[in-house]
């Protein structure tokens, strides 16, 4: 079963730990002879469920796993190993006899790093694997040292910051300082959001408050509750966001307390809730109106007694937990209607904020979108693009239904359409105009680029969008490569235009980084 090496479960010194899965004996014991001599400690397994028990117990540098095998085959135990915490980062390489192109994008896709077709040269194997044993410890490094030093500099900056926030240091925010605290949309020059700073800058010293943030969908709540949060004593931890819309009814208990095994049906093992999970930092409960009733008065005794009870046990757990809620509606209708709980009301409102929507504060808008342009022109690979008069004009007429949200997209488009370094006002495209006549839209020269647009009802698509939709369709996949020589573009672009197809549904990815393969989604022809 396995190697003489399995009595020694500690790594000595520079050996790698790989686990072999293959129901043919033959194939498991040449793989071993193959790369034993060259610095790996191997660990064979007969089947996908011998490899996973062994992968969890040894947590080894990489795992081969034969495709087709009895009971779990190559696909299962990948996704098994994908659904574990403890095995989810390591590399999976198959082991196939097949070199069927549909099933290796397909393996690609479920994340494998790679494959061997049997049979395999040796050096290739020899070359091949100790690659990504390489890249893995090297990853694995250097994400220990990111923690490190983020948590330094976090340290430092802790002892220098003054945490008060003033409205003047939010709209000079760094790029960087937006980025990591996740508050860039609360940049701006208003009085209202001068308000809005003063009142976060009331709750620095307070770690228990609860809050409760109101205001139109997308301006910007989720960011108000970072921006308290991170200003904090509680900053330290962890900041958990859910949407109380998007938790299933029958479900919202065990999400918001977590259960024990056997509690109910498909309750296979107990679970920590989102209180557990943001212990000692902040839970952001987007949406408040929308949690049921029932809910509202358990959570209203957790509050109380700073302690859950998960689904279906006995014993309660602490849960030490500040609460910032946001709701677009407003919460005294709700309970004239019963459909809020006045004491739940009154136990989170202690200190509220309004957001103004940002057709109400004007003067935020090209503060916010010159921002926004800047960070989507670094992320693009581009010199950064100004404004015309008659593109200010524009946006500053806007009344922006969608908020901060809504500029943040536009800007994000007119970014990638952008010319000679300028967004024009062709460049903005708002999405509720629809007899916008202040400027033409500029016109695709290539029929068959408007012909793919038209097809594919990609209206809005940009050029360069459009030809990689119209290069794809003929020619039936891309790579970043082919899409740097197609648009001649860098490859941050390159990747940028990419990725946003795939977002957007007008492509589909196999495969992941360097060996990423673009298609068609499966709706396409």
């Amino acid at each position: 079963m396995m190697s003489s090496h399995a009595d020694k479960p500690q790594r000595q010194g520079n050996r790698y730990r790989v686990v072999i899965a293959d129901d043919l004996l033959e194939n498991r014991e040449l793989l071993r002879e193959t790369i034993e001599p060259i610095g790996f400690d191997c660990y064979l397994a007969p089947s996908g469920e011998v490899a996973m028990n062994l992968a969890k117990k040894l947590i080894p540098d990489l795992i081969l796993l034969d495709i087709s095998m009895p009971g779990m085959g190559g696909f299962e135990a990948l996704k098994a190993l994908r659904t574990s915490a403890a095995t989810a980062s390591i590399p999976v390489v198959f082991i196939t006899a097949s070199n069927d192109v549909d099933l290796l994008v397909r393996a690609f896709d479920a994340g494998v790093a790679d494959y061997i077709v049997t049979p395999f040269l040796k050096e290739e194997v020899k070359a091949r694997l100790k690659t990504h044993v390489k890249l893995h410890r090297t990853l694995r490094a250097l994400e220990t040292e990111i923690k490190r030093r983020e948590k330094a500099e976090a340290e430092t900056e802790s002892a220098k910051r003054d945490l008060s926030i003033s409205a003047e240091r939010l709209s000079r925010l760094t790029q960087s300082e937006a980025s990591r605290w996740g508050i860039d949309g609360l940049i701006g020059r208003s009085s209202a959001l001068e308000i809005i700073s003063k009142d976060v800058s009331k709750l620095a010293d307070s770690a228990n408050i609860s809050v409760v943030v109101t205001g139109e969908s997308g301006v910007g709540k989720e960011l108000v509750a970072r921006a308290i949060h991170f200003q904090s004593p509680r900053k330290g931890e962890a900041f958990v966001p859910i949407n109380c819309s998007a938790i299933p009814r029958d479900l919202a208990e065990s999400m918001l307390f977590g259960h024990v095994k056997g509690a109910f049906s498909g309750a296979i093992r107990d679970q920590s809730g989102l209180f557990q999970k943001a212990r000692g930092g902040t839970l952001f409960l987007d949406e408040l109106g929308e949690l049921p009733l029932d809910v509202q008065a358990k959570m209203l005794r957790a509050l109380e007694e700073n302690s859950v009870t998960p689904v279906g046990g006995l014993q309660a757990v602490d849960s030490d937990v500040r609460i910032i809620a946001a709701t677009h509606r407003s919460l005294i209708k709700e309970i004239e209607a019963g459909r809020f709980r006045e004491d739940l009301f009154y136990r989170l409102s202690r200190f509220c904020i309004h957001i103004p929507p940002l057709r109400e504060r004007k003067e935020d808008i090209l503060v916010l979108a010159e921002h926004f342009a800047k960070k989507f022109a670094f992320e693009m690979g581009q010199p950064s693009p100004k404004f015309t008069p008659e593109a200010i004009k524009d946006l500053e007429e806007h009344t922006f239904p969608g908020n901060v949200r809504e500029l943040k997209n536009l800007i994000e488009r007119a970014v990638l359409e952008s010319s000679d370094g300028f967004i024009q006002a062709s460049d903005l495209h708002f999405l509720n105009r629809q007899t916008d006549t202040s400027l033409p839209a500029k016109p695709m020269a290539n029929p068959k680029l408007r012909l793919a647009v038209e097809e594919a009802n990609t209206e809005i698509l940009s050029e360069e969008e459009s030809t990689i939709v119209l290069h794809v369709r003929e020619r039936g996949h891309i790579t970043n490569k082919i899409c740097r020589q197609l648009l001649g573009v860098n490859l941050r672009r390159a990747n940028y235009l990419l990725n946003r197809l795939v977002k957007s549904g007008h492509l589909s990815r196999a495969g992941s980084n360097r060996n990423a393969i673009y298609m068609n989604p499966p709706w396409k022809p």
